[in-house]
């Protein structure tokens, strides 16, 4: 492990002061369920290492029927899965969360540091994707709002500027009561996705009102499949439909080819997972 400087602001004024004072030789740490692991690779070697667990409020997780879920960017994966409110009001988000990793990583590893990180094989932002969450983006003169969708800009890089910190999630309340989270991995839940899928869809009489697709470990980025919505949306479901709203999604992917499969096999995966989550929507609508 490399040597660096271990400093704990007691507030997010301090937090920001302190990136300031040491820009791009500083790194901030919640879960350090990455940051330890990139710094022992030396990926990443920080002079200084500013942790965020002091602050108040950080992890805090609330619910209001009008203005929906609020999630501080400190709250932990297993935080999130075991919160009530979590689930009665959004089971798309209990069920990626109790998915991610194992229970020891849940215990440690923040929402934030999650999405931070950028890393599009991981689950949540995909489902906040589908769930149309916005993140909050503050520095020591700024505050401002992204939708989780242009947050992720490229292969583990996101919108976040320099001295800014990710302070929080916001989810609306739900529009979509039908929807389906689906993690297809090679041997464990617990392991990356080969494939994920995140839908919620409205409807009724058998059409589709409005859906959102999102789709994690195919690209660079945590995807959002608009065209394959496109085909949806409006019409009449119908298992010929389905079949081509996994087409066509399947056209919206850029995979690698990795461990855990080629990039022709994950595009085929897409076909048959996007169909496949859109007829668990449907189900859950009834």
């Amino acid at each position: 492990m490399i040597r660096f400087d271990y400093l704990e602001p007691a507030t997010l004024s301090e937090a920001f002061s302190l990136l300031e004072q040491h820009g791009d030789n500083a790194r901030v740490i919640a879960g350090g369920t990455s940051l330890i692991i990139w710094m022992r690779q030396r990926l990443l070697m920080p002079q200084v290492v500013i942790g965020l667990g002091r602050i108040p409020e950080f992890d805090t997780i609330t619910f209001d029927r009008q203005q929906g879920l609020r999630i501080g960017a400190g709250a932990r994966h297993r935080d999130i899965e075991l919160s009530p409110a979590v689930k009665q009001h959004y089971p798309l988000l209990h069920e990626t969360f109790r998915k991610v990793a194992q229970p020891r990583i849940r215990n440690m590893g923040t929402i934030g540091g999650n999405l931070a990180g950028g890393d599009p094989l991981t689950d949540p932002g995909a489902s906040l994707i589908a769930l149309d969450a916005e993140l909050t983006l503050a520095s020591s003169n700024a505050r401002r709002t992204v939708s989780v969708e242009d947050f992720f800009v490229d292969y583990y890089q996101t919108a976040l500027e320099p001295g800014e910190l990710l302070t929080e999630i916001r989810v609306p309340p739900p529009q979509r009561p039908g929807w389906s989270h689906i993690k297809f991995t090679p041997r464990s839940v617990e392991d990356f996705a080969t494939v994920g899928v995140a839908m919620t869809l409205r409807g009724k009489a058998g059409s589709c009102e409005d859906v959102r697709l999102a789709l994690n470990s195919v690209a660079s980025t945590i995807v959002r499949a608009k065209r394959a919505e496109d085909v949806l949306r409006g019409q009449r479901l119908s298992d010929d439909l389905l079949r081509e709203a996994g087409e066509i999604a399947a056209t919206e992917v850029d995979p690698m080819d990795d461990n855990r499969g080629s990039a022709d096999y994950k595009r085929d995966l897409v076909k048959v997972l996007v169909r496949r989550a859109a007829e668990q929507a449907i189900q859950r609508l009834s």
